[in-house]
């Protein structure tokens, strides 16, 4: 058995029959030790989920430099005083659906695509941001796409530490890989400095101590998981287990239906909320030349 077919084996197996994502994989003795600090469930059924308010540390996260609205439109990141409020509201009705979905609940939703070449990475950096608009609300978005990231470049971020710094070394703590953005309650984690085995890091203990750590701490927080294309991934496929929802992103005219289909089946109708098409080219306007009467 290759290590990839290894690594989808024990993501099966570790989940908890009858239930999906992050909430199905936990163990009483880990419930125990996370009580301690507040980071984990206590149980299965959702109305059991310990979380903390959040409302003093998403005060806390105003602080700092903050993004103009230049800057966000030169960044291609939507804000509530762009001159195209079409799209942003477009990203606010999902963020809707998406509540509505859950049930008002937080929950960890997965982003992918279905083929290489299909960014995303700003997609995703969007969906996030939309819930940021809600001063209720915080967001966290997290680089999964180990072999080609995307959010650095996207937010011109200098960062040192990431996600599988942290996966690897027991003496980083959750704090220290958590970045702020420039957008208001939306912060990030980057993929990190080492990608060199991502099924390993994606089936450890401490990746899903860490997703439900974050889920759980905080009852207002959502959490964005960017990842490879999910065709061409089996770690993308892998995190389908840690997730409540995912995303597809099909670019416009670019992805046949087959493609489309196949990723489709990957996530599995369960997990699969829709379709987003991305890169829909505008419709040029059309004059219409006024008929004079003679």
């Amino acid at each position: 058995m290759s290590k990839i077919e290894d690594a989808l084996k024990k993501a099966k197996e570790s989940r908890v029959p009858g239930q999906t994502g992050i909430r199905a994989i936990e163990d009483s003795q880990q419930n125990q030790e996370g009580l301690k600090r507040g980071l984990v469930t206590l149980g299965h059924d959702d109305s059991q989920i310990l979380r903390a308010s959040s409302t003093k540390e998403i005060a806390l996260m105003e602080n700092g430099d903050v993004f103009d609205y230049d800057k966000l439109s030169e960044l291609k990141i939507i804000h509530s005083d762009m001159d195209d409020n079409k799209i942003a509201n477009t990203y606010r009705d999902l963020r809707t659906k998406l509540i509505q979905k859950n049930k008002g609940k937080n929950f960890i939703v997965m982003i992918t695509s279905c083929a290489s070449g299909n960014d995303s990475g700003l997609t995703s950096l969007n969906i996030a941001t939309a819930f940021s608009f809600d001063e209720s609300k915080t967001s966290l978005l997290i680089d999964c796409n180990l072999n080609n990231p995307k959010l650095d470049d996207l937010l011109h971020l200098e960062t040192d530490k990431g996600l599988t710094d942290y996966l690897e070394n027991e003496s980083i703590q959750i704090d220290n890989i958590m970045h702020k953005t420039g957008v208001k309650r939306l912060k990030v984690i980057p993929a990190g400095t080492s990608r060199e085995t991502a099924t390993e890091y994606f089936t450890s203990l401490r990746m899903r101590q860490l997703m439900s750590g974050l889920l759980s701490r905080y009852s207002d927080r959502y959490i964005f998981l960017d990842t490879a294309p999910i065709n061409e991934s089996a770690d993308t496929r892998i995190l389908v287990e840690l997730c409540d929802f995912v995303i597809l992103v099909v670019p416009y005219g670019t992805s046949n239906r087959t493609k489309i289909k196949e990723a489709a089946e990957a996530i599995g109708t369960d997990k699969l909320l829709g379709v987003v098409f991305n890169d829909i080219p505008k419709l040029p306007k059309i004059s219409v030349p006024k008929i004079l009467k003679v």
